[in-house]
């Protein structure tokens, strides 16, 4: 989170299986933004709201187009709380993210169908290695922690909730280089456990951990607006079914453009577009749309 003037810059994909299609980044936490590993001072409390929109057009298999009126249509809201503290002297934060929303098939996936209810509550928390103001060098750590509260129904082609655990451990590392320019770099593992009730057949569902790059480069254009852009890649992640591998791995590549503006001290907006540029199999992002409201208290 980068300050300046005491406000905070912190920051669904759809994943296709057998008989269920869960909504397993449906809010994106890992795909942070930029400056969310810059620290706020100890007692410093955010309230943030998202709103975000994408539609898929086509369904890969194996990186080649096998659909292209394949369609799913995805809206989002999330609603986000972060604390920062001190622990031994390092700043730590703490966070609840719970999105709910409504997901859709559309043309020749239509039979997916559309369901509307709450995705699955995830706990964050990020301890701060190294946080350095006058070199810009920030070093973070993060934890995630994903509790299958969801809705989810094994009949329903869609879910928002994956009936199972998920936790994912993150570091991201920021530099900057003068006034006008910022790099950041960021990292992370998810693990997966089981969903013992996937499809109408109630089978067994597992997958193995996926990992995510992600790229950035911020452009501060004084106290109150920035431009940025990210580059994120997803790998890994094949599932099985009863122990069947399905051959499905995730290799995504997307781009994302964002302008954040400091309204005033306290209120700021960040609006982003973006879209998937290369998908070996799933869904492929036409375009990818969210607006950002954060409070300072």
């Amino acid at each position: 989170m980068t300050f300046r003037n005491s406000v905070a810059r912190i920051g669904t994909a759809a994943a296709l299986a057998l008989g269920s299609v869960a909504m397993p980044t449906i809010a994106r936490a890992q795909a942070i933004d930029a400056g969310d590993y810059v620290p706020a001072p100890a007692g410093t409390q955010l309230a943030l709201v998202y709103l975000q929109y994408s539609h898929a057009g086509a369904l890969y298999r194996d990186g080649r187009k096998i659909d292209e009126e394949a369609e799913l249509d995805t809206a989002v809201a999330l609603l986000r709380y972060v604390r920062f503290s001190k622990v031994g002297g390092m700043t730590f934060n703490y966070q609840v993210l719970q999105p709910f929303g409504y997901v859709a098939g559309g043309g020749s996936t239509a039979s997916l169908g559309k369901t509307t209810g709450f995705g699955d509550t995830i706990l964050v928390g990020t301890l701060w290695l190294r946080e350095d103001a006058d070199s810009q060098s920030y070093f973070g750590v993060t934890p995630y922690l994903y509790i299958p509260t969801g809705d989810y129904r094994s009949s329903r082609g869609l879910n928002l909730g994956e009936n199972r655990w998920k936790g994912s451990l993150q570091a991201v590392y920021s530099k900057g280089f003068g006034k006008h320019f910022i790099a950041e770099l960021s990292g992370d593992v998810m693990i997966y456990g089981k969903n013992d009730d996937a499809g109408a057949a109630s089978n067994d569902l597992t997958q193995k951990a996926t990992v995510r790059l992600q790229g950035f480069l911020r452009f501060p254009l004084g106290d109150r607006n920035e431009l940025n852009a990210r580059v994120m890649h997803v790998t890994g992640g094949e599932t099985r079914i009863n122990g069947i591998r399905q051959d499905d791995v995730t290799r995504t590549t997307s781009l994302l453009g964002t302008w954040r503006h400091n309204i005033t001290p306290k209120w700021q907006i960040l609006t982003q577009v973006g879209a998937d540029v290369a998908v070996r199999n799933g869904f492929k992002e036409g375009v990818r749309g969210q607006i950002r409201l954060l409070r300072v208290f």
